[in-house]
């Protein structure tokens, strides 16, 4: 078995950043190449992350011919999974895609079916699976501490300025993402679709767009803008931006005001599923929380669990007296996701290097696609949607 494996990560932005702080000093990875279609950029935040020595390259054919990467990590905006993902595992490459999968159940069997064709370890990024907090959840519900689980809701609750950025990025368009709750919410329908261990069947969804609206807009650009009091005043947050960028941000438009008239996603949105076990579940989303956090509350027929993110606590409240259980995690490393990044990225290379099965089925990928696309198909034609069992089929 090799001690090292060769790892290229294509995409140098904000997740990219992340990864490549973990990469850089990572017992089990060579950081061997950096791909990214600007060049400028890539070299200026190369540099800037301290890989300034590493092969980078604009165009991918050549990142995978020249860099040799024995895998990659894929960091790209939404709507380019699908073609960056086929073609490194076309190139016998393993490869580690960024939630979501992609924007629709097309695409993502494209990717999978690459997949099965090249015997090579595909891996989502659904690192929210190793959050320590979630594992202890999955694990009390496994055990069958609070019984039968009959139903869950979940809410996901971000911080002002992590809400707003989606008004004025890529993500504000759905055709870039599949809408906001598959670009951003992914995370949570694939918890609740591990903990309900079934495929949805039934989802209605109720949600729009009812204070970013283009009313309120003063300036096209906050740097047009003479409102210095605005909460939502761009300063640089959620992007990476070169020198040259940050000095004249809205020639790429990422001070665009998020009252702008060039978006349609959703600024709140609620669902409730049923699963094919009879399980439901409910889940709200919220843009305008003072701080970002996750809160996770299931029921079952010995008790209750609530989890909280924030608290990063798991307590089971038991329905025959018991005393409370109250269980306290974290993961004692940095990294993002409250270290979930470090464990998930662990664990994949591991799957390289010693066999291991990946941390995330990759058809969960696809199962989650459905399940968002779904509750968007909901929420625009104000009905139920009934998800056929074979959409879920590769």
């Amino acid at each position: 078995m090799p001690e090292k494996c060769r790892i290229g990560v294509v995409g140098i932005g904000q997740r990219g950043a992340d990864y490549l702080r973990l990469l850089r000093t990572h017992p089990g990875a060579d950081l061997c190449a950096l791909c990214d279609v600007s060049r400028e950029r890539l070299s200026e935040f190369a540099e800037e992350l301290d890989c300034g020595n590493v092969p980078q390259y604009s165009a991918l054919d050549e990142f995978l011919e020249k860099g040799n990467p024995d895998a990659v990590l894929i960091t790209t905006p939404d709507f380019t999974h699908a073609e960056c993902a086929a073609a490194c595992l076309q190139a016998g490459k393993h490869v580690l895609l960024e939630k979501p999968m992609a924007p629709t159940a097309g695409e993502c069997r494209k990717i999978l079916k690459a997949a099965e064709k090249s015997e090579k370890i595909l891996q989502v990024g659904f690192e929210m699976r190793c959050h320590p907090l979630f594992r202890q959840v999955l694990r009390f519900v496994r055990d069958g501490v609070i019984g039968q689980l009959l139903s869950m809701n979940f809410s996901e609750s971000l911080s002002v300025m992590h809400g707003a950025s989606y008004m004025r990025r890529w993500h504000r368009k759905s055709c870039n993402s599949g809408g906001f709750l598959l670009a951003k919410c992914s995370h949570d329908l694939d918890m609740m679709n591990v903990l309900a261990d079934a495929e949805p069947r039934r989802i209605v969804s109720f949600g729009g767009l009812n204070f970013f609206t283009p009313d309120k807009m003063k300036k096209r650009f906050c740097s047009e803008c003479g409102d210095r009091e605005c909460r939502f005043r761009f300063h640089g947050e959620m992007v990476r931006m070169t020198a040259a960028e940050s000095r004249r941000p809205s020639r790429n438009q990422f001070d665009l005001c998020v009252f702008n008239d060039d978006k349609d996603v959703v600024d709140n949105q609620q669902l409730l599923l049923e699963y094919a076990n009879g399980v439901r579940a409910a889940f709200s989303l919220n843009l305008f929380a003072p701080q970002g956090r996750r809160r996770w509350e299931l029921a079952g027929t010995l008790g209750h669990i609530h989890a909280d993110t924030l608290e990063k606590e798991v307590t089971v409240f038991f329905s025959n007296g018991k005393e409370p259980l109250t269980v306290h995690c974290e993961s004692g490393n940095g990294s993002s996701h409250d270290g979930s990044d470090r464990i998930f990225l662990d664990e994949f290379i591991s799957c390289i290097l010693h066999g291991t099965a990946p941390a995330v089925d990759a058809a969960a990928g696809l199962v989650t696609t459905v399940t968002a696309n779904a509750a968007e198909k909901s929420r625009l034609s104000g009905s139920v949607v009934t998800i056929d069992p074979e959409e879920f089929q590769i």
